[in-house]
């Protein structure tokens, strides 16, 4: 998307963390920022990125959450609400879990009974890599992923567009 030339799709995100968790039918992706300033943590970063979600986001969020809670689908806080920008393993930021933290990324995971659901935000010398991996367990589960796939592609960019222009990032 033009709109968004200072993200870059990493078309192959498999040499990290995540890549170690992938199942057999999955979703992967992978966007690059470039890192502007080297002070701030894998932590911070995601805080400072998905802790402003637009108010359309949140909104399309409740839709989606009432239109699946009945079919066992993981159902979201909106937001990310944590007292600090410095997460911790246990933390919860949104319907997200920290599970891992180390010092050049943090891995957040959600999981119900359709899909095993996993964000990574890791950081190189030069760059801000925000890593989505989705493990469908179930055929709704692969039938879900496909539908919001759209959505997902302009929100993640729209979240991460935004964090960069207000200087968060």
């Amino acid at each position: 998307m033009e709109f968004f030339t200072n993200i870059k799709v990493l078309n192959k995100p498999f040499n990290d963390r995540l890549a170690q968790k992938v199942v057999n039918h999955h979703f992967r992706d992978a966007l690059v920022v470039k890192r502007n300033n080297k002070a701030l943590t894998p932590s911070q970063i995601q805080y400072r990125i998905f802790a402003y979600l637009p108010s359309w986001v949140n909104v399309l969020m409740g839709i989606r959450n009432y239109l699946v809670a009945f079919l066992g689908f993981e159902v979201a806080q909106e937001g990310l609400h944590p007292k600090t920008e410095e997460l911790s393993i246990g933390d919860k930021a949104g319907f997200l879990t920290i599970t891992e933290k180390y010092n050049n990324e943090i891995i957040s995971f959600a999981e119900d009974k359709h899909m095993m659901f996993y964000i990574s935000v890791a950081l190189n010398e030069n760059n801000i890599i925000v890593s989505t991996l989705v493990n469908q367990k179930t055929l709704l589960g692969r039938i879900y992923v496909n539908a919001i796939l759209p959505f997902h592609y302009v929100i993640a960019r729209t979240v991460i567009n935004n964090a960069i222009k207000a200087g968060r990032i």
